[in-house]
């Protein structure tokens, strides 16, 4: 019998850390011929994506024990050309998760490789600050968020408006992934219900993806909180990566500075 692939919780909050970068380095990495750049005004975007979910579960499992977690993953926004008509779709390098459940199950249930991290959201006197690492203590990630001057104003070079940025993030359904399986790439489709989206500024300490995509000219574009709402996963299949992705030196831990205040 066919048992869906389905996990479900309910978003307390996310942040989304949007850095621009040239479409052709991004081009550079993507696994597969059929994954190609997004493009918006002359940018590809690579989105750190930091997610606080409680109530998560096994679709149909109801959530009796309330499982909390802060996942987070770098999604990088890309069209698919598979089928007959290109569609919107995201690359993720890796998905992560601060509980040792979520990093056991997960990858039997998506079949994605899911990395333990310590992670940690801290909110205290109008600031939040964004922490992440892997379990050998180096970082991943790590950020302060401010409260922007007009939530409802996005300041970018990528993104028209807030309106146009949303639209981007709920365009992007479907995501592939590297695969526990070799060589192949896990699609995983998310559906999800952000009861709203505000604008924020941020100071970047550190991001590993800037510091290993050195050449990209990753840039931090635009920061947006969104809040509420329901997430579902569903694992659709797999994929061959069909394309030989260029070698990166390693990432250098005090590498990467990036500052986001708009005037």
């Amino acid at each position: 019998m066919f048992v869906p692939r389905i996990v479900t919780a309910q978003l307390l909050e996310r942040f989304i850390f949007n850095f621009r970068l040239r479409p052709d380095k991004l081009n550079e990495r993507l696994p597969a011929t059929w994954l190609q750049p997004q493009v918006f005004n002359g940018w590809s975007v690579a989105s750190f994506c930091v997610l606080v979910l409680d109530q998560v579960t096994l679709w149909p499992i109801p959530p009796l024990i309330n499982i909390r977690t802060v996942s987070c993953a770098y999604r990088c926004g890309a069209v698919d050309l598979s089928s007959s008509r290109p569609v919107p779709t995201v690359y993720i390098t890796d998905r992560n998760a601060d509980r040792p459940l979520i990093a056991t199950v997960a990858p039997f249930v998506l079949k994605d490789t899911i990395p333990l991290v310590k992670a940690d959201v801290a909110h205290s006197e109008g600031v939040t600050e964004v922490s992440v690492s892997h379990t050998d203590g180096q970082r991943l990630f790590s950020a302060l968020v401010h409260a922007a001057p007009n939530p409802g104003e996005l300041e970018s070079e990528v993104f028209d408006s807030l309106e146009a940025f949303v639209s981007f993030i709920k365009g992007g359904v479907s995501s592939w992934t590297p695969s526990v399986q070799q060589g192949m790439l896990a699609r995983v489709d998310l559906a999800k219900e952000d009861a709203g989206y505000e604008a924020r500024t941020a100071k970047v300490d550190f991001s590993a993806l800037e510091s290993l995509w050195r050449d990209a000219d990753m840039t931090l574009d635009s920061v947006v909180r969104a809040t509420g709402g329901s997430y579902r996963w569903t694992y659709r299949g797999l994929a061959k990566a069909d394309r030989q992705v260029r070698s990166d030196a390693p990432a250098d831990p005090g590498f990467a500075t990036a500052d986001l205040f708009p005037s």
